[in-house]
């Protein structure tokens, strides 16, 4: 034992342990345990490569104490429940495995709760929980998932006020069970194999597994066995394995499926299975929706059309299924591990599928590139008015695209084959870059100027001569720029002035000569800058949208266009431009407040002549 900490004023105290703290912490190993092994993939679980191959073996002396205590307290406290429940003058009824009533299943319903807080204070009460020491708080046994493994670890009282202690799950659980809907409408949850249960007359919503990103029934293995132990009278049905079944879970375990290349193939057979029979038995009356993660690694690797997204696609595709639109959707808290310091892209994705129509033919990919360019500016213009962010535009623009894919029954390649989805997608991409390079042509003079010298040469400085040629190019000059106050010049050298770096005092009713590249940055730095935020850059928009030479719209177009440039290279310029393009609903509707109260009259003279 290193340390004790302590509740301090408003800080943590750290103290030497004492000889009574190690005694305390010495205890016996209780003699009854759950059972069960940890997995044997080191991808998903560091301990057993140590020696701690059960998961008894991730918990000190003290902590398996503490969770076998609570775990068979369930028993008693199920008793004294129903006593209670019974003395309130509920009949005794039916056991809640038998979807009964009465005392007996609310004495089962309260102990099943009691058991999910044993549970999770098993997440924060093992020898993987870890000191965060830049908070100096406790890190959970899973920040991710996977069981990592520790070598300095932390034990929680669970009688303390401390973070994870065993109250503060007990109340954890209360709140969910207080927030959930009641009413006549009950809902019921059950547990079938996705591919050979019935879907008619079902409206399908799915999150289904992404090959092996996660290895969800291993993971569930470290509660699962202090579940059992707690449940297993009260849920015999739901307990009645040792640890959770494995065999039909579809997930590309390389450990289950001889290796990656087995792995994959089960994964793959397995989903286009679940969607053959959901095309064939489920309403046409509704669409189904599909959430989809993407793995991280794929993204930074390959993009959008990475090759098990590609995959995934072809599937669906393949068993009668267009896609109509997809979504992004943000499904995790902001301080999750992956998005903390990071420019991240929404969580999820969600599909909208539509069987495809029996009469649809086949097309070429020139037909299939020209149908690109006749959808998307339509697509993206509905985009932008569903405030999609511009870190999101290219997830949200696989949907009109692969509309138009999956739409045909056929898409020919020029040598005769079938053009496979990973072809598709990045032509949609490629379609998304030429339909925004197109919208810069209804830019001002200066703003595509600007636009073109940022895109070359971002914030540095470059030689006045290049500068010179492009200018005269658009039509503009750099002294006219120049006095438009977007650059600067001198020695031989112009540079773009920095967002950060633009007057504060700028009026936009005044200005001699304003531009769209103007008034973003303005905009954007306003809208990032302390003290400002929406209402002070809803402020300037309304002012520069009484100039004539202003297009807002082309404001929120051109947002778009730089985070698009800036994504990869420069990232703290593409998260101030995905703040402007992210906040446009908002920032119109506040833009609109304040030009309906400048043109409210706020008084009235009734003096003079009538």
């Amino acid at each position: 034992m290193l340390a004790i900490v302590a509740e301090g004023n408003r800080r943590r105290i750290y103290t030497e342990p004492t000889p009574e703290h190690i005694a305390a912490s010495d205890v016996p190993r209780p003699g009854s345990l759950p059972t069960g092994k940890i997995a044997e993939n080191p991808r998903w679980f560091s301990p057993p490569q140590y020696g701690l191959t059960s998961f008894s073996d991730l918990f000190t002396n003290r902590q398996l104490v503490a969770l076998t205590t609570f775990s068979d307290l369930v028993r008693q406290a199920r008793a004294e429940v129903l006593k209670d429940a019974l003395a309130a003058g509920l009949p005794s009824g039916d056991r809640l495995a038998e979807g009964g009533v009465g005392a007996e299943a609310y004495a089962d319903a309260v102990v099943t709760y009691i058991a999910m807080a044993i549970s999770k204070f098993a997440d924060w009460s093992s020898s993987i929980c870890s000191w965060i020491s830049q908070i100096e708080g406790v890190r959970n046994t899973f920040p991710r998932h996977a069981i990592a493994m520790t070598w300095d670890y932390v034990e929680i009282n669970p009688f303390s006020n401390s973070v994870g202690n065993f109250g503060a799950h007990v109340e954890w659980v209360a709140a969910g069970i207080d927030h959930l809907p009641a009413g006549p409408i009950q809902g019921r949850g059950s547990q079938s194999d996705a591919a050979s249960r019935d879907y008619t007359n079902v409206v399908v919503s799915t999150d289904p597994p992404y090959y092996d990103n996660i290895g969800y029934s291993d993971l569930s293995d470290f509660f699962y066995v202090w579940l059992r132990r707690s449940l297993r009278d009260v849920h015999p049905s739901l307990f009645g394995s040792i640890l959770v079944p494995k065999a039909e879970e579809l997930v590309a375990n390389p450990y289950r499926h001889n290796g990656k290349d087995g792995a994959e193939n089960f994964f793959e057979r397995g989903f286009a299975q679940v969607f053959a029979k959901v095309r064939m038995e489920a309403s046409t009356d509704y669409p189904i929706t599909v959430y989809y993660a993407f793995k991280q690694s794929e993204l930074q690797k390959e993009g959008l059309s990475s090759t098990g997204w590609a995959t995934i696609l072809e599937g669906i595709i393949r068993e009668g299924w267009a896609i109509t639109a997809t979504w992004p959707v943000r499904t995790e808290r902001a301080g999750r591990m992956t998005s903390v310091g990071t420019n991240a892209l929404a969580s999820s994705i969600v599909l909208v599928l539509r069987p495809r129509h029996t009469t649809a033919g086949q097309t070429t990919r020139r037909g299939f590139i020209t149908a690109l360019k006749r959808e998307l500016p339509a697509a993206l213009k509905r985009m932008r008015e569903g405030a999609i962010a511009p870190v999101d535009l290219a997830q949200a623009t696989i949907g009109p695209g692969m509309a138009v894919f999956s739409g045909f029954r056929q898409v020919v390649e020029n040598d005769g084959s079938d053009m496979p989805v990973k072809t598709a997608l990045a032509l949609i991409n490629q379609v998304l870059d030429e339909v925004l390079a197109e919208q810069e042509g209804d830019l001002d003079a200066d703003t595509r100027f600007c636009l073109k010298w940022y895109e070359q040469y971002g914030w540095a400085r470059a030689q006045f001569g290049h500068a010179d040629v492009l200018a005269r190019a658009y039509n503009t000059s750099v002294r006219g720029l120049e006095d438009a106050g977007v650059l600067t010049q001198g020695e031989g050298v112009v540079q773009l002035v920095r967002p950060q770096d633009l007057p504060a005092t700028w009026n936009p009713v005044t200005d001699h000569r304003i531009s769209v590249w103007e008034v973003t940055l303005q905009l954007a730095r306003v809208l990032s800058a302390e003290g400002g935020g929406i209402e002070a850059a809803a402020k300037l928009m309304s002012a520069a949208g009484r100039r004539s030479e202003v297009d807002v719209d082309s404001i929120q177009r051109l947002a778009y266009r730089l985070y698009e440039m800036t994504q990869k290279s420069r990232p703290d310029d593409a998260r101030l431009f995905n703040l402007l393009g992210g906040s446009w609903s908002d920032l119109t509707e506040a833009a609109g407040r304040v030009r309906l109260g400048t043109a409210v009259q706020g008084s009235f003279d009734f003096g003079g002549d009538n």
